[in-house]
């Protein structure tokens, strides 16, 4: 009988949010297949998105899956930003660009004719939609302040699902195994009423389901749900996968689209009080405490446009709790991460904007720009307290402290506490945890030509140079390089 399978390290790749940046990622992850596969090993062990990111890694693992190999991955991914673009009558109108460039050179105050190819593309395709995207619904006149201004303008989201649905097959399960290392694919939302972010994930928790749980952590005196108490106040089951409504609620724009609705089963504590607008009792696998509601999400960009943090949460909780790793003492340790993250709203600019157009443009970049540098210094450090506490445990140990002396003081309490409200022992501290091997970012750079709506933009032209510049950026980076 042979041991189980224990890989040193998995390799995660992070997919932001940002409409038809997005294009962006595809050329980015084409440049990063290209440099990073090797016979016999997975390239990506975790692919993770939120909003067009989740588009994009559903595509990616979806195939996978589909085919059991990576090779031919990013050519999906490429034909799914082929088929969503769109020509607009800037693209289309001979001479559009030339007669701006002309302009501009007589006063420079003008856009060049790309800027003004890009700001006109995305002022149609806000006006009329994207065909295969999003397309305009009829506008809610305001009937609360009688005010015209705050007139309503809404797209319906319909048409992206529907040409997610012809490039990624749904549902999407997973899992690991040394024979079947399926990648696992975690997507982001958030629930409008809780204000808090959901992560959808293809792999299963530790009863063996497929599910999210969130909300308050714990439960009423004397109050039992399936036999247990302190339960999430709310979980979401998909035990055969992550679906297309699930990526969808992750790409719902806030006033642009409509809620995404999913059916989500309450563990009925604190929520008498609540509106419940459709509730029904569970007819699965649930007692009389638990009852079906609708719940409302909006994209997962609004909390977590660069989800590293859920990432590395549910990296340990998969590890730990489900396979049982990383216990204190144990040879099997959870695997050490390295991370990918593409930043398609770029951090830095060096020119500061006086036009408005570009003072919008570098207030959304910076609004939904990567925000997880310093995540990335707390999980380090982290680590380097956790690794040194555990050579003074050795040394300890070599040096005839009794077990019992040592064991007595990893159940002492510490001041922290878990998400259940109850206070960690220094042994949870250590347990379950792992090092962050490397984080490789890579960054979209803005050029002269870049517009305010640029997440509007899928004009043929855009979408073909997002992707050229991602591969250009990436294959020229010097940190994305075999291990």
């Amino acid at each position: 009988m042979t041991s189980e399978f224990i890989p040193k390290k998995q390799r995660a790749l992070v997919f932001q949010g940002g409409g038809s940046l997005g294009a962006y990622e595809a050329g980015v992850f084409q440049a990063v297949y290209e440099k990073l596969t090797e016979k016999d090993k997975p390239l990506f062990d975790i692919v993770a998105g939120t909003s067009i990111g989740a588009i994009n890694a559903a595509i990616l693992v979806s195939y996978v899956v589909e085919n059991k190999t990576w090779k031919g991955s990013a050519e999906r991914l490429n034909e799914f930003w082929d088929y969503v673009c769109a020509e607009s009558y800037a693209d289309a109108t001979p001479g559009f660009s030339s007669w701006w460039d002309y302009w501009s050179k007589i006063d420079d105050t003008l856009a060049s004719g790309e800027a003004a190819r890009r700001y006109y593309s995305s002022k149609e395709f806000e006006l009329y939609g994207v065909s295969k995207v999003f397309s305009p619904l009829p506008p809610l006149m305001d009937s609360k302040f009688l005010d015209p201004q705050n007139t309503w303008f809404r797209y319906d989201s319909k048409p992206l699902k529907r040409s997610l649905e012809k490039f990624a097959r749904f549902p999407i399960a997973t899992s690991f195994d040394e024979n079947q290392r399926q990648p696992r694919l975690l997507l982001v939302s958030v629930d409008v009423q809780e204000g808090m972010t959901v992560v959808f994930d293809s792999y299963v928790k530790e009863d063996g389901q497929r599910k999210s749980e969130y909300g308050e952590y714990g439960s009423e005196s004397g109050m039992m749900t399936n036999g247990k108490k302190n339960q999430y106040e709310h979980v979401i089951r998909y035990n055969e996968g992550i679906t297309s409504d699930h990526v969808i609620a992750s790409a719902s724009v806030p006033i642009n689209f409509s809620y995404t609705t999913i059916l989500v089963e309450n563990n009925q504590r604190k929520n008498s009080h609540r509106s419940k607008i459709t509730i029904q009792q569970n007819n699965s696998n649930n007692n009389s405490n638990n009852s079906n509601e609708t719940r409302y999400f909006w994209d997962g960009g609004l909390l977590s446009n660069t989800p590293l943090r859920e990432v590395l949460e549910e990296h340990r909780n998969y590890w730990f709790k489900v396979k049982k790793y990383g216990t204190v003492g144990s040879m099997k340790q959870v695997p050490d991460l390295e991370v990918y993250v593409v930043d398609i709203h770029p951090t830095k600019q060096t020119n500061v904007p006086w036009d408005h157009d570009g003072v919008l443009n570098r207030n959304n970049d910076i609004t939904f720009h990567d925000r997880t540098v310093y995540d990335k210094k707390v999980a380090v450090l982290v680590g380097d307290y956790i690794n040194l506490t555990n050579e003074l445990i050795k040394a300890a140990k070599d040096n005839g402290i009794p077990n019992n002396i040592i064991d007595e003081l990893l159940k002492r309490g510490a001041k922290s506490k878990h998400r259940t409200g109850k206070n960690r022992t220094y042994q949870d501290l250590l347990e379950g945890r792992f090092n962050i091997d490397k984080i490789v970012r890579l960054e979209r750079t803005n050029d002269y030509n870049t517009i305010s709506n640029k997440t509007f933009d899928f004009s043929v032209g855009t979408v073909n140079h997002l992707r050229e510049q991602g591969y250009t950026e990436t294959i020229n980076d010097q940190n994305v390089q075999r291990d």
